[in-house]
């Protein structure tokens, strides 16, 4: 029987600092098995093993590396002897630790053969206990640092008692808001955080920095300024926001240019994102002027279309619904409808619409 290579842990949730000990490992072994395994010990974890194999997906793994659980990985251990244990050190702090994690395994699973790797220096502050402890904080700057976008949105959403968490993005005119207003008329639980509404507050800052309480002025005139000065303040806006939503919510972010090359929203709000969308620039400018805020026009290109969000969310990891918005009102009106339907009933897999 050949040899097994097996990375274990309770990986609740996976982090970047796990990740770069799977590489390592994968590029040393023809084949690495990741093990979601529990510990009795760890009395705060967020996630199941089931649920942990999952959120692994959300990485991008090397070929021969497989996640299970240890019900899976059973009928594959016939000889312990063939067994060796993977583990991963972030500092020297973690070897006295480790000593105690070998001497528990040989003593009550027999493993004997263990093979330690030193992560890079960056992930050595990286560990799920963190990260649960920043989600619980709503500390998004530093989460988005240490876990993918997938994974941020499982643990906003257990932090927040949440059934979903949505960011929702498009082109001005794109039909965004008719969408999400109907959507929180068919169900109370549906709950749209419009952070356009965080433009009130930031005014006195926008005065104070530029002179003006436009931000869509200053944005035209000095994106980079503007986002280098109100990116904290925004943030934890967002946070206390969130964190005044009613529990049981389905949580839907509306933040236009949320997939913007030099926004990339996604790394603080999760990776699970509603695309609603026009097919032709030409429609979204048509409705910005009927509504009367041209202005918006310029915003249009910035705000990468659907074949462009296809392509990041591939790279990302982000699970996208497109919503297609090139339809009669009464249509988008029915797509809401449809929409609420299946996420009222539980479901995780969104379809397009």
């Amino acid at each position: 029987m050949k040899m097994l290579y097996v990375y274990p842990g309770t990986f609740s949730p996976p982090t970047f600092g796990h990740l770069s000990v799977v590489r390592q490992a994968a590029a040393i072994f023809p084949e690495l098995i990741i093990l979601c395994s529990e510990n009795p010990e760890k009395k705060d974890v967020l996630f199941s093993p089931a649920e942990c194999v999952d959120l692994w997906q959300s990485y991008r793994l090397p070929k021969n590396v497989k996640v299970m659980t240890m019900a899976e990985l059973k009928p594959l251990l016939v000889d312990k002897n063939k067994l060796i244990m993977i583990r991963g050190l972030r500092n020297a702090d973690d070897i006295e630790t480790e000593s105690r994690v070998m001497l528990l395994n040989r003593t009550k699973f027999g493993i004997k053969k263990y093979l330690y790797l030193f992560g890079p220096d960056r992930n050595q502050h990286i560990s799920s206990s963190r990260v649960r402890q920043e989600a619980a904080k709503l500390e998004l700057k530093n989460l988005s640092h240490q876990v993918s976008p997938l994974v941020i949105s499982a643990l906003l959403e257990k932090t927040l008692a949440a059934r979903n968490i949505f960011l929702v993005v498009g082109r001005p005119g794109s039909g965004k808001s008719t969408f999400l207003r109907e959507l929180t008329r068919l169900d109370a639980n549906n709950y749209w955080l419009n952070t356009d509404a965080f433009n009130q507050a930031l005014k006195p800052l926008l005065v104070e920095k530029f002179g003006q309480e436009n931000l869509i002025q200053v944005a035209l005139k000095d994106e980079a300024a503007m986002k280098r000065i109100i990116a904290q303040p925004w943030l934890a806006l967002l946070a206390a926001s969130l964190r005044d939503i009613p529990r049981g919510a389905n949580i839907f972010v509306e933040i236009a240019y949320g997939l913007q090359a030099d926004k990339s929203m996604f790394r603080f709000v999760g990776g699970k994102v509603i695309y609603l969308g026009c097919e032709y620039e030409s429609q979204n400018l048509e409705r910005i002027i009927g509504r009367g805020t041209p202005q918006l026009a310029k915003f249009i290109q910035k705000i990468p279309d659907r074949e462009a969000t296809r392509k990041l969310a591939k790279r990302q990891r982000l699970a996208v619904t497109y919503i297609d918005t090139n339809c009669s009102l009464e249509n988008l009106l029915q797509k809401a409808q449809m929409f609420n339907h299946l996420i009222s009933g539980g479901t995780k897999n969104v379809y397009d619409l």
